[in-house]
């Protein structure tokens, strides 16, 4: 079976390429002239660039594929409305329509579990989607509508899943960034809620589990590690594995917290600032409220157990760390 892995050397991308191979399958990773593929070449993996906005360039790179596991996105906390809406709709509907043209077999779309708006509890599949003025989660909503429009019109099976906070090697949201507000020394927020953590294996494993089941098609999975842990000792372990000092959390009620995000955003908008608030509306809900999403569908359903604990994926992160500081590192 041939596979087209598009976002192949971010972090979820990356690892997906790995778990295909493991599993014996012909990958190709579709990237960008841009990206950074040598993590991708030591794989030894075929690449094929494309710019996932040229309608025109992608159906030529779909032809013949069996799957195409779309993992390209754009994840952060800022930016502008533009620029997610072209990297998270624009470049699915572009990539939606090629697929259907070239007659691709089954469509993985990777969404997110900010689709839910951060209720405060740990919802399952069958709530509803909510917009809360965030640019990463409108955006993922506005892909979802997207996508089930276009597959009520056209003859391409399609799965979605919605993975919660992924962490593991080569991760930059929730390591790397992480790490460098550590090494500041940057007070934390008291992060006490579950975290709704999913080490990256984890996430593939059940992305692959649906791919291969034709009983996925046509709906949409949480995927977790149905972890309890908090952020806090999350951050506290990745302090303790990356040899940095324990965090500082400052103990200040959500509202207050939330209300001088939304002051700092302003003023950021105000000025036409590029850089990154130091803290931001999407980071205070992330932090204080419940993440511990449900998986239950894909538990009961198809029998999916996570295979990697909190403890074991610290352990291969905090393996990753050290060899980013050795020559022969494969850390990104």
């Amino acid at each position: 079976m041939r596979n087209l892995v598009t976002g192949a050397s971010g972090f979820l991308g990356s690892h997906l390429v790995e778990g295909l191979l493991a599993a014996g399958e012909n990958v190709t990773a579709l990237v960008r002239r841009s990206s950074d593929r040598s993590h991708l070449d030591r794989l030894g993996v075929d690449v094929v660039e494309a710019d996932l906005l040229d309608r025109s360039s992608l159906t030529r790179c779909l032809e013949g594929f069996d799957r195409v596991f779309h993992c390209a996105a754009l994840v952060k906390d800022w930016g502008t409305w533009d620029e997610f809406r072209a990297a998270n709709v624009t470049s699915l509907q572009n990539l939606l329509e090629a697929s259907s043209a070239a007659g691709v077999g089954l469509f993985v779309h990777v969404s997110s579990t900010d689709v839910y708006g951060h209720p405060d509890r740990p919802v399952d599949e069958s709530a509803p989607l909510r917009r809360r003025g965030f640019l990463y989660g409108d955006t993922k909503i506005e892909a979802e509508e997207l996508l089930w429009q276009f597959v009520d019109k056209h003859d391409l099976p399609t799965v979605v899943v919605r993975p919660a906070s992924l962490y593991g090697p080569r991760s930059r949201t929730f390591v790397d960034d992480a790490l460098e507000l550590l090494r500041q020394g940057v007070p934390m927020l008291p992060a006490d809620r579950s975290a709704g953590l999913t080490e990256v294996t984890n996430a593939v494993d059940a992305i692959l589990l649906v791919a291969s089941d034709a009983r996925s098609v046509g709906r949409a999975f949480n995927i977790t590690d149905d972890s309890t842990v908090s952020w806090q000792t999350y951050f506290e372990r990745l302090a303790e594995i990356a040899g940095l000092p324990q965090p500082r959390f400052v103990r200040i009620p959500r509202r207050v917290a939330y209300t001088a995000a939304w002051a700092i955003e302003a003023t950021y908008r105000g000025l036409r600032l590029r850089s990154s608030p130091p803290l931001t509306r999407l980071a205070v809900d992330i932090l204080t409220t419940e993440q511990g999403f449900s998986s239950e569908r894909l538990r009961s359903e198809f029998g999916y157990r996570p295979r990697i604990g909190f403890e074991e994926g610290m352990r291969k992160l905090g393996e990753e760390l050290r060899g980013r500081r050795t020559p022969t590192g494969t850390g990104g």
